[in-house]
């Protein structure tokens, strides 16, 4: 795979996952989001949303560790 694909998945995904947070991370008093734990909330749309960024970010990490010790 080219590196332009593989930074064009990346921007997608963290671009998914930024959405992903503005939509269920609830606003600190700073007016940023603030990820909250599974066990910090009862609602299931919210935990759903957890448990995809916790992907996202693995699959981002692992992504762009690949690609950089790959030498793309």
């Amino acid at each position: 795979m080219d590196q332009r694909t593989i930074d064009r998945a990346l921007f997608l995904l963290r671009k998914y996952r930024d959405t992903l947070v503005m939509s269920h991370a609830p606003m600190g008093p700073d007016g940023v989001p603030e990820l909250r734990t599974a066990a910090q909330t009862a609602d299931p749309l919210e935990i759903a949303a957890l448990e995809d960024i916790a992907q996202l970010d693995a699959v981002i990490k692992e992504m762009s560790t690949a690609a950089s010790s790959s030498g793309c």
